[in-house]
């Protein structure tokens, strides 16, 4: 497994060769890429959730000479309600297509996307086309899971990955989006879509409790027995982060797990400095795969 760090948190203050600085100090040699990441043509509020108006190929120039590798390419949080709203199915599949080029431009081999309140039998459908697009192009599209729609119950999510039934569609595990949504993050949402893993979003939430130091409030929890969500480095999360590190390579996961602490400001670079070399000990003593003498 290989760690990279979320540009999405980092472009509210920096624009990517600033970025790139950051993980320069940070020893971190890759970066999930999000369209405002990269300078852009479009005005409307859907031209910058996606990639086709923006300067890829710029991007992809400066990442080479930096040195840095690309792990993924995201469409933006609400592409989907907007592609939706616009033109149809057909128009969202169209930005699914249009990240797949970025990626491949990239020489990234993972699209994300969201459904955000899309019913995700209308969302497999409109990205069953694009992900033999992506199939094609040796690019994986993931599905990640957000709290508060349908991609927030793991079975709902299986189902939806294997409704489509490519090699070119699977989805993203991100443990502290299932915590929000009232769901066990290990062992039972990674159980339930274990064999459709693609990708890996690491950060830290626990319950949030006024008055508790060191800990930012966040959204609401999906379960109402529970006020919000509150967001914590990632080696004081309520969830056994650990323990889902071993478990991915032991099944032989061996792809990103991806930094995204959900902070800002000072805080945000606070929680790199504590997660960066807490996860790359963690892969470090994972056990040497056997050979076969």
């Amino acid at each position: 497994m290989k760690l990279a760090i979320n540009g999405q948190q980092l472009a509210r203050t920096h624009v990517l060769s600033r970025i790139l600085d950051v993980l320069d100090r940070l020893e971190v040699t890759a970066i999930e890429l999000w369209p405002w990441n990269i300078p852009g043509k479009g005005k409307g509020k859907e031209d910058e959730q996606r990639y086709e108006k923006r300067d890829v190929e710029g991007a992809a120039d400066l990442l080479r000479q930096r040195g840095i590798t690309c792990a993924c390419v995201t469409l933006g949080f609400r592409a989907a309600p907007f592609c939706f709203a616009s033109g149809g199915a057909r128009n969202y599949t169209a930005a699914l297509m249009g990240a797949v080029d970025a990626a491949t431009t990239l020489g990234a081999a993972v699209v994300n996307t969201y459904s955000v309140g899309i019913p995700l039998s209308l969302w497999a459908a409109a990205a069953r086309p694009a992900a033999e697009y992506a199939r094609a192009k040796g690019v994986v599209i993931t599905l990640e899971n957000e709290a508060h729609d349908e991609s927030g119950l793991p079975e709902q999510v299986a189902a939806a990955v294997e409704s489509v039934d490519s090699v070119g569609l699977g989805t993203e595990y991100d443990p502290c989006n299932y915590y929000h949504a009232g769901i066990e993050p290990f062992p039972h949402a990674y159980t339930t879509i274990r064999r459709h893993i693609r990708y890996v979003h690491l950060k830290g939430g626990c319950e949030y409790h006024p008055g508790r130091p060191g800990i930012r409030k966040g959204y609401p929890m999906r379960d109402t027995n529970r006020d919000f969500i509150s967001y914590v480095p990632l080696p004081d999360a309520a969830f056994n982060v650990e323990a889902m590190i071993r478990a991915l390579h032991r099944d032989g996961y061996a792809g990103w797990l991806t930094l995204e602490p959900h902070v800002s400001g000072a805080n945000l670079f606070k929680y790199y400095r504590r997660e960066v070399p807490y996860v790359q000990k963690l892969l470090a003593g994972l056990p040497h795969p056997r050979r076969n003498c």
